[in-house]
């Protein structure tokens, strides 16, 4: 009677633990898909930023300089690298309206 009721058990551990980490292994392709979106960036030259983006950047950054300019292909969000003398690069994120975003 014992070895009855342990084989459904048993039988029940595994499929409830395949199920575990079939579920792990999609989260972890939509994270690297969602990654590889972000990602694509294209690099900038300072004189192509937006106007509200450069007026955010003195008003809030004062003082920094822009080391490197990357935008999305749209052009709705920009990665600024700022560096100041005597200091390591910061990396900053806005929209084109000069919005900072916070990730």
């Amino acid at each position: 009677m014992k070895k009855s009721i342990l084989l459904p058990v048993v039988a029940l551990g595994l499929l409830v633990s395949t199920q575990t980490i079939n579920a792990q292994d999609a989260t972890a392709e939509v994270t690297a898909t969602e990654t590889v979106a972000q990602d694509e960036m294209v690099v900038v030259s300072i004189e192509e930023l937006p106007e509200p983006v450069k007026t955010a950047l003195a008003k809030d950054y004062e003082g920094m300089t822009i080391a490197e300019a990357h935008a999305t292909k749209d052009g709705s969000k920009y990665k600024l690298i700022l560096t100041k003398e005597g200091s390591e690069g910061t990396t900053v994120l806005c929209d084109a309206e000069g919005n900072w975003i916070t990730e």
